[in-house]
């Protein structure tokens, strides 16, 4: 992607932004012969993304310099040929590797089950870059659960749509492609929307299969009660993020599973109860099945729709689920954590004879 020659926020950080070309970091390929240490990547989601790490890992290797494998990959049931192909060339990258980088415990499985070394294999958990001066403290995340009135910073939704102060929130935040499942989160709330009247889904996010979805709202008579907003950006989703009461993660396994998914860490920023399938990476590591949410199968719309309702029909449940998320997003996935897996794993090479 394009980005600026200068980022928000690393000021004091000696740091170059090398260009691609055809979708290959050719600037890190040529860097990568240069004057350094070690390097850090490496990846295999796409034909570009397999050359460029073949290229970092070669030149690391005649250069006899130190590889650090950055991976958020972790599901090898996928069984489809470029599946399988993809697997020789990862397990030689793996095993080859001086240290692996890792988010989470799916991940940590995954690459040992490809042949990693454990002692080589460090956690370095996931932290998202919303920033702390628009999170909300589990004060007003209680507040915010008992009367639904939104911190000064928070009002906006609401003033676009004052009904929706007395409405309980169901939030999706993701691209709208066939991976992210929203079908199944849409059959879920049809069903849900006859048990419980004051209930909206709120979708954020833009992809190919917005008609698609938009034409099954209609179809399952609930178009009135979904919201499409499009695209918004990272400084407003406080807007969203902050009054709602649960945000779902209903992600597929569509030619590869969801290696991580942010809206997880934001939505526990925020103080939300979260549910997500076991198709989305950062689940396993991050939500406390029945503490701040619940992990359901994937394609599942009807434990969907079982998780959702326990959820939003008790407040004090939603409540303690509200507060544990933040706790948990707050005690280990911060970028103090981050950072010191990252050294760990820099230690580790340093040392290594």
């Amino acid at each position: 992607m394009e980005i600026d020659d200068k980022i928000e926020g690393m000021e004091n950080v000696d740091y170059t932004i090398l260009k691609d070309h055809l979708g290959v970091a050719f600037g890190v390929i040529k860097e990568a012969a240069g004057d350094y240490d070690i390097i850090v990547g490496g990846n295999w989601d796409s034909l570009p993304e397999i050359i460029e790490t073949t290229l970092y890992f070669a030149i690391a290797k005649l250069r006899r310099k130190k590889f650090i494998l950055w991976t958020e990959d972790w599901n090898w049931n996928i069984k489809t040929i470029k599946r399988k192909l993809v697997k020789i060339f990862a397990q030689i990258i793996i095993k080859k590797a001086d240290a692996i980088v890792l988010p989470g415990s799916k991940q940590k499985e995954c690459v040992i089950y490809l042949g990693a070394s454990p002692s080589k294999v460090f956690l370095m958990p996931n932290a998202s870059n919303i920033s702390k001066h628009s999170i909300v403290s589990s004060e007003n995340a209680t507040e915010r659960e008992t009367n639904k009135t939104p911190p000064q910073n928070e009002c906006s939704l609401y003033d676009k749509y004052p009904s929706f102060k007395d409405k309980k929130i169901v939030l999706f935040v993701g691209r709208l492609v066939k991976q992210k499942g929203v079908e199944y989160l849409l059959t879920a709330f049809s069903t849900l929307k006859k048990d419980m009247s004051d209930i909206i889904l709120i979708i954020i996010g833009k992809g190919n299969y917005e008609n698609e979805l938009k034409k099954m709202a209609q179809y399952l008579h609930i178009d009135k009660d979904v919201y499409f907003l499009g695209h918004v950006d990272n400084d407003h989703l406080k807007n969203y993020y902050g009054p709602s009461d649960l945000c779902v993660v209903p992600s597929i396994t569509h030619e590869m599973v969801d290696a991580w998914a942010f809206v997880v860490n934001e939505a526990m920023y925020y103080g939300n109860p979260v549910i997500a399938t076991d198709a989305v990476g950062s689940a396993f590591d991050m939500i406390k099945d029945g503490k701040n949410g619940f992990i359901v199968p994937e394609r599942d719309s009807f434990a969907l729709y079982n998780s959702m309702k326990l959820i939003l029909s008790q407040d004090e449940l939603r409540e303690k689920m509200g507060k544990c998320s933040k706790e948990i997003v707050d005690t280990y996935f911060s970028y103090k954590n981050m950072v010191e897996g990252f050294q760990k794993a820099i230690s580790f090479i340093k040392n290594e004879k």
